[in-house]
């Protein structure tokens, strides 16, 4: 984004890890190259130019807050915030993580503020108030904003929570900034008009000149801004004001005006020139406010806080790009909140460092901590002089640069992001400022998080709660059947129904299962439905509105003669089921098991319910005929390998050792486990009668990788890799028909694979 030297816009956006932040004059490099300025001299001269930008924007920041029935408190506001400049740049400069941090107050924070205390002003408490009175609530508000932030930083800092703040929507932190541009506009028109009415601006006298007054501040931001635009070197906007007052001074004297006179034709600050310090009083702050209306601003306060959050970690995020080196930022964190309670006990304004004026210090090769103590020096030897220069500067130099501001942030905030975000969340980031027109602060920040929490539900409800829609033909257990189930399956598969559920279920996703399970039950081009699953290991949560779809479904599917089984529930969403009239484990109509894979292990045995088991098979040989087809030598093949009983937990294969062996279960049952680090052993799958094992293995060769043990007592039927070559020498004919075996075996299982596979990414 575009950068103003006089202020810098901290909020920056995420960038990719290879960009590079750019300030007003181009990229800045990580290291400033050979033949920069010494050691010393770099930082004294970048803190002469932070200290004149310092001094400018705090005098733009005191006439933005204390105007009108606060202009009494002026000179104060100018020390005050010129004194928390002193203060953030020199806890951060000598405390932050990045050596060369310049710490500074942010135009953001004082644009809510200062709307939150123009309404504190108007409030009814205040009306009959004495001036001290006012004053005094204006620093409370203005202090304890700091106070707050800075408790903000460093409870979120030392709990090492920065990241949470990152979920901040991205629309709503633009908007709130682009919000803050207006205010800042906003501010700046009433600095010169003050409370008048459009007919009083027409018709008074003193209208005119406040329209005057305020056509002069609008030209001197228009060339502000440009002079900005097309020069690159650091002290143009210093010198840009500085010439501004100049000839301002020099008008004075031609048309022989005094600045008395031009006082009260609002030139200058309605105010006198004093000398002299002048800061408020701790002590008579706390005394003198009126602390039920400070309390009454506490929701600006909040996003104030919540705001210069966003910005401290997008900065550093910014700087760790920029610089290509890793910044603690809870650390920042903590720091800043330690320099804003500090300049909040004050009375002061937040703030925290300031990444484009941390870049331009490295770009004048000044990297060490002597920047920001510097800088903070240069600022306390303005101070003695604030209250002199606030009232020698030329009050449209000072809404100039609060316009200058506000139309950058705009620009960079509103008008930019319009090419970054999609329409939605940009119509969100224009709602905002819009809201703050129309309702003023607090309502456009309402405005804007609940049309982004609106966004976000739209959004979010699009997004697919359904992982995987699929059937038992492509899903299946970890049973390993015999090729016969298989084909059964692979025909009656489909009336089985598996819906993988994810992420948190709620009312503006449900609907998405209902869907899904209605348009299966209506779908005439395959069998009838007879199963579904609903798996909800991937499920987070739900809330009610989800539980109560969930119990519609349930009445739609028994009304259909369809049995419904639930599987991988965590007990949250057992009890939020439960607690929404569908007790699962009491419930006759819905089955409950404990993972998929055995809801899917339930729904196949019921299909293969009537098909012909082993024990229907006469023997060996006709369970091969059936497989690869019949053929005289089938006996012979069956003679050719080693029958072998088994009793429960004998492992007739073993991992590591090598894999020369062919088994045929024939009876019993079976399961492949592998042992884990620990000892422990994790079942892999189950295997039943007619499933031939150690196929790969026979032609890869290689140790086996799993175990294999049986579970109740077991027949299973061995081919040595030994006999095999010798069948390949001497009988190829029966050899023929061991490799048909394991190549029928290897293309069903190959079949499966693929189905599941498909099935997934469809």
């Amino acid at each position: 984004m575009a950068t103003v030297n006089v202020r810098n816009h901290d909020f920056q956006r995420e960038l990719p890890a290879d960009s590079v932040v750019a300030v007003a004059d181009g990229p800045v490099p990580a290291v400033p190259p050979k033949g920069r300025l010494t050691t010393l001299a770099a930082p004294l001269l970048f803190a002469a130019i932070a200290g004149i930008d310092g001094l400018g924007t705090s005098i733009a920041f005191a006439a933005l807050i204390f105007t009108g029935p606060l202009a009494a408190g002026f000179g104060m506001g100018v020390g005050v915030i010129l004194l928390s400049c002193v203060v953030i740049a020199l806890i951060i400069g000598l405390r932050s993580r990045y050596p060369s941090s310049v710490g500074q107050v942010q135009e953001a924070s004082i644009a809510i503020l200062a709307t939150a205390i123009a309404a504190a002003m108007a409030s009814p408490a205040l009306q009959g108030a004495t001036e001290a009175t006012r004053i005094s609530t204006a620093f409370a508000i203005l202090g304890t904003s700091a106070v707050v932030t800075g408790a903000v930083f460093w409870i979120f800092g030392a709990c090492r929570f920065g990241k949470l703040v990152r979920f901040m929507p991205f629309s709503v932190v633009a908007g709130f900034l682009a919000g803050s541009g207006f205010l800042l506009i906003q501010g700046a028109v009433m600095m010169i008009v003050g409370d008048r009415s459009l007919a009083q601006l027409l018709i008074q006298p003193l209208g005119h000149q406040a329209l005057a007054n305020l056509y002069i501040a609008l030209i001197f931001a228009i060339v502000l801004t440009l002079a900005l635009k097309n020069a690159s070197n650091p002290v143009t906007a210093p010198l840009v004001m500085l010439a501004g007052a100049l000839l301002f001074y020099a008008m004075l004297a031609f048309i022989g005006v005094t600045p008395e006179q031009a006082r009260l034709l609002q030139w200058l600050p309605s105010m006198p020139a004093t000398s002299g310090l002048q800061l408020p009083s701790p002590l008579g702050i706390v005394q003198g406010a009126d602390w039920v209306v400070v309390a009454h601003a506490l929701p600006a306060i909040a996003s104030v806080a919540l705001l210069s959050m966003v910005g401290v970690l997008l900065n550093t995020s910014g700087l760790e790009v920029a610089t290509r080196r890793e910044i603690d930022a809870d650390a920042e964190l903590r720091i800043a909140g330690i320099a804003n309670v500090l300049a909040g006990g004050l009375g002061g304004a937040p703030g925290f460092t300031g990444l484009s004026m941390t870049l331009l210090a490295n770009r004048m090769g000044a990297q060490t901590r002597a920047v920001g103590i510097a800088t903070a020096g240069v600022l306390l030897l303005m101070l003695p002089f604030a209250s002199q220069l606030a009232g020698a500067m030329p009050t449209f130099i000072a809404a100039g640069l609060m316009l200058t501001l506000g139309f950058e942030l705009i620009h960079d905030w509103l008008w930019g992001a319009r090419r970054q975000l999609p329409v939605s969340e940009w119509l969100v980031v224009l709602a905002i400022p819009l809201g703050m027109m129309a309702f003023g602060f607090i309502g456009g920040m309402a405005l804007g998080l609940a049309l982004s929490i609106v966004t976000f539900v739209y959004n979010y409800a699009r997004l697919s709660v359904i992982r995987a829609d699929t059937s038992g033909r492509e899903r299946r257990s970890s049973i390993d059947r015999p090729i016969a189930e298989n084909a059964v399956l692979a025909l009656e598969g489909e009336q089985v129904q598996v819906l993988e559920l994810q992420e948190f279920l709620f009312f503006g996703t449900v609907e998405q299962i209902i869907g899904a399970v209605r348009h299966r039950l209506n779908d005439r081009r395959k069998l009838s439905l007879r199963f579904v699953i609903l798996d909800f290991r991937r499920v987070s949560g739900m809330d009610a509105a989800a539980c109560a779809a969930f119990v519609k479904i349930r009445n739609m599917l028994v009304a259909s003669d369809v049995t419904l089984l639930v599987s991988g529930m965590n007990p949250k969403v057992e009890i939020a089921l439960r607690r929404n009239g569908l007790d699962v484990v009491d419930d006759p109509t819905v089955l409950v098991e404990r993972d998929l894979d055995h809801a899917l292990e339930r729904c196949e045995e019921r299909l293969l319910a009537g098909l012909p088991r082993e024990s229907d098979w006469n023997d060996v040989e006709d369970y091969l005929a059936r497989t690869i087809g019949p053929s005289a030598r089938l006996h012979d093949l069956v003679a050719a390998m080693e029958k072998i009983e088994l009793e429960p937990g004998d492992r007739f294969i073993r991992a590591g050792e090598a894999g020369d062996d062919l088994f045929l279960l024939w009876k019993g049952r079976a399961k492949v486990e592998a042992r884990l680090p620990g000892g422990r052993a994790l079942r892999l799958r189950t295997v039943t009668p007619g499933v031939v094992l150690g196929e790969i293995a026979i032609y890869r060769g290689g140790p086996r990788t799993a175990d294999v043990v049986a579970e109740v007592p077991s027949i299973v039927y061995r081919l040595v890799r030994q006999q095999l070559r010798h069948m390949e020498k001497a009988d190829p004919q029966l050899a023929l028909l061991v490799h048909r075996l394991c190549a029928t075996t290897l293309a069903e299982r190959l079949t499966i694979a693929n189905r599941v596979v498909q099935s997934l990414h469809e």
